[in-house]
């Protein structure tokens, strides 16, 4: 069932964001935005599923009580069933733990 809109930002999903090298991110998260190829995006809970490509940019993502930047190079993003998945050609955290 499906959380009132006014409460969705508080609602986790799943993001996963990998690179050829490696695994960047596999976290629970309340909201996700990112450089997709016709504008920034904007993720959360029970979003409607979507692939999109991303152009190479900063992925934001707020976990419980921070903020998280990652630098990306180009990608894919797929959401669909409280999870969004990112491949990405290349990428760092630029948030310290």
């Amino acid at each position: 069932m499906r959380a009132p809109r006014d409460l969705r930002w508080m609602q986790l999903f799943r993001l996963r964001v990998y690179t050829p090298e490696r695994e960047l991110v596999d976290t629970e998260v309340r909201e996700v935005t990112a450089q997709g190829a016709l504008g920034e995006i904007g993720v959360l809970a029970d979003h409607a599923a979507m692939v999109t490509a991303l152009e190479p940019g900063t992925l934001t993502y707020r976990e419980s009580t921070r903020m998280v930047r990652l630098a990306l190079g180009a990608g894919f993003a797929e959401v669909r069933d409280n999870l969004m998945t990112v491949l990405a050609d290349s990428g760092e955290v630029l948030t310290p733990p």
